[in-house]
């Protein structure tokens, strides 16, 4: 593909792991590594500064915790994590990023030169598509079995990728872009992991990002170079980015002509209409009176409208405030104060977009568990 010779056979261009630890650039990873020796890896209880939820161990899939995500902004120690294979396992000295294909001038431009472009921080909400599989009814499934917590907002700095493909002089040709990532898998055998965005996408809102937070973007959340798709599932926001392919059709890699597919065989591309309840947590104990419900609610498609909340099991309900103001791709952060009696209660909140589409009670399974938007349901104890 694009006639690119494998970036592991760069070896005198690479720096080891090891390097990369003495040199401080897999720092960022730390605070994960510690968690995966079992130093406080499922703490989660609701106070202070809670822990990745960690899901499977190698390659790291982890969770933010629920109650980090009553803030609009997710902590980086608290963002999700993940990948099929991991981060890369070396990296080259002087990073690039590589357009060719249907394009008139193929370019390299060299990350200083991508940062120079300059860049305004946007808020986006990525979410993984199987966020919610581990709570579907399902007999079976091979995915990470994700709970609420596989979602997460930071402020991503970075360059319009219709900037950049129009120094490539793009080609009407070019329907597709395929992007290909530093990242391998552990076996030969195993095909890589290479997603494509449409056209219309790459030229609409989708950016190539350097800075997570105000800060370069750790290796684990796809530093130095991640492309970022607001509104679409975490899959299509390729992490450790190195080429755009300009190509006339969809990538015909496993992981976009079978992976991410709905039962029907269509593809697994916006996110859906949602909400999660950040505060109270589930069996929490609370005092009797006054509760003020707080979470997150988003759509891939629309901005949210309304989020109306019950605390009698979705027997009756009520609307939650709103906070701030809709921003494209990014979730609305919203609140609700709540009478409850003594007693058990099961608390509730349910989303509607501006187009009208109400999150489901109960989302019709599919085989994959992808796009489970059925209502958090979050019973707790009134004292």
């Amino acid at each position: 593909m694009g006639g690119e010779p494998d970036p592991r056979s760069r070896s005198s261009q690479m720096l080891t792991r090891r390097a990369l630890v003495v040199t401080g650039v897999a720092a960022a990873g730390g605070l994960l590594a510690r968690r995966l020796t079992g130093q406080g890896a499922l703490t989660q209880n609701g106070t202070g500064v809670g822990d990745l939820v960690i899901r499977n161990a190698r390659a790291l899939d982890a969770e933010a915790p629920l109650h980090a995500l009553q803030a609009f902004q997710t902590a980086p120690e608290h963002f999700f994590v993940r990948s099929h294979f991991g981060p890369p396992t070396q990296l080259p000295l002087a990073w690039s990023l590589n357009i060719d294909g249907l394009v008139q001038r193929p370019v390299s431009l060299s990350l200083d030169e991508i940062r120079r472009l300059g860049g305004e921080p946007r808020p986006v909400t990525l979410e993984c598509a199987g966020n919610g599989r581990g709570v579907f009814r399902l007999p079976s499934t091979s995915g990470v079995q994700w709970e609420y917590g596989a979602v997460s907002t930071a402020m991503w700095t970075g360059v319009p990728l219709s900037v950049l493909l129009e120094r490539a002089g793009l080609m009407a040709q070019a329907g597709h872009f395929w992007m290909e990532a530093l990242d391998r898998a552990p076996a030969g055998d195993v095909p890589r992991f290479l997603r494509s965005i449409p056209r219309d996408v790459a030229l609409d809102d989708a950016f190539i990002a350097y800075d997570m937070d105000g800060r370069p973007i750790p290796l684990l959340h796809g530093g130095p170079l991640r492309l970022i798709v607001p509104g679409w599932f975490g899959m299509a926001s390729t992490k450790w980015l190195t080429h755009v392919h300009a190509m006339p059709v969809e990538s015909d890699n496993h992981f976009m002509s079978h992976g991410y597919r709905y039962a029907d065989g269509t593809a697994v591309t916006t996110m859906v209409t949602k909400s999660v309840i950040a505060a109270p947590l589930a069996n929490q104990r609370v005092r009797a009176g006054v509760v003020v419900m707080r979470g997150q609610a988003w759509s891939g498609a629309a901005d949210v409208r309304s989020v109306d909340v019950s605390t009698d099991g979705g027997h009756t309900w009520q609307p939650a405030r709103l906070q701030g103001s809709a921003r494209r791709g990014a979730w609305r952060s919203w609140e609700a104060a709540t009478e409850l009696n003594s007693g058990p209660a099961v608390l509730m909140a349910r989303a509607t977009d501006s187009a009208g589409v109400t999150q489901p009670m109960q989302a019709t399974p599919n085989s994959g568990g992808y796009a489970n938007n059925s209502i958090h349901r979050v019973p707790v104890h009134v004292e």
